[in-house]
């Protein structure tokens, strides 16, 4: 039984929403940074609150850009025993990662979600510019448990395909 053409759509759209979203946020932040450094050298004004902003996107751009990065395995690896491995381990090696890297995201989107209800209820907020950090924590949460759910259907995906029908 293969997923639905549908949800394949549905979720391609959703890594490339991803992809730009953290390309867009990278190309803010470039630009805080250059408003900062034009003004700070030539207007001798630099850019009020942009260390806090820089802050923010940085924690934006890598929170968006899990889902694509998950989806298309292109995170930075080690693959120091991939030529030791037997080929009959290997659909074994894949499901132990995602599995363990769908329980660990899971468990940073809940630990999140936490933490931004804290910040919540204790109003935590930047100390120069006074924004509220739950919104980008609450963010880095939902795509945390984005990123989960994608791992989660890699592992179903694996334990699908009839060449790995060994699998338990």
């Amino acid at each position: 039984m293969t997923s639905s053409p549908r949800l394949h759509r549905w979720r391609d759209r959703l890594i490339s929403l991803s992809g730009l979203t953290a390309g867009a946020f990278l190309v803010l932040m470039m630009l805080v940074t250059v408003v900062d450094v034009v003004g700070r050298y030539f207007l001798n004004a630099p850019l009020p609150g942009a260390f806090e902003m820089t802050q923010f996107l940085m924690a934006a751009i890598v929170y968006a850009g899990l889902p694509n990065v998950s989806q298309r395995e292109s995170h930075i690896t080690i693959d120091l025993l991939d030529n030791v491995t037997p080929g009959r381990l290997v659909p074994f090696r894949d499901l132990a990662v995602n599995l363990l890297c769908a329980v660990a995201f899971a468990v940073l989107a809940w630990r999140l979600w936490l933490l931004a209800q804290e910040a919540v209820e204790w109003g935590d907020v930047t100390q120069y510019l006074g924004w509220p950090l739950y919104p980008i924590i609450r963010f880095g949460s939902a795509l945390c448990a984005v990123t989960a759910v994608i791992h989660l259907g890699k592992v179903f995906d694996i334990l699908r395909l009839p060449t790995r029908r060994t699998l338990p």
